[in-house]
């Protein structure tokens, strides 16, 4: 995987799962994410944040790899006939 596909991955897993957290109630938003004591006024994942956060950048890897076969698939299918 290129440098830019991992790039894109992230950013497409991030906007995903910032926008799942927006959405959640705080109730249910604090399970993923609790004030950093490191950092003055900021956050950090939950271990279920960073495992949801990396379920989603997975399943971005896997439709990237998926759709990557199928046009290699593609390709050499066209190149047989």
């Amino acid at each position: 995987m290129s440098d830019k596909n991992f790039e894109v991955i992230c950013e497409v897993a991030d906007a995903i799962y910032f926008d799942f957290m927006d959405a959640l109630h705080d109730d249910v938003a604090e399970e993923f994410v609790e004030t950093d004591p490191d950092n003055v006024g900021g956050t950090r994942n939950t271990e279920k944040g960073r495992d949801l956060y990396f379920l989603i950048e997975d399943r971005i890897r896997k439709v990237l790899n998926k759709e990557d076969e199928w046009s290699v698939k593609y390709v050499r299918s066209i190149k047989k006939t």
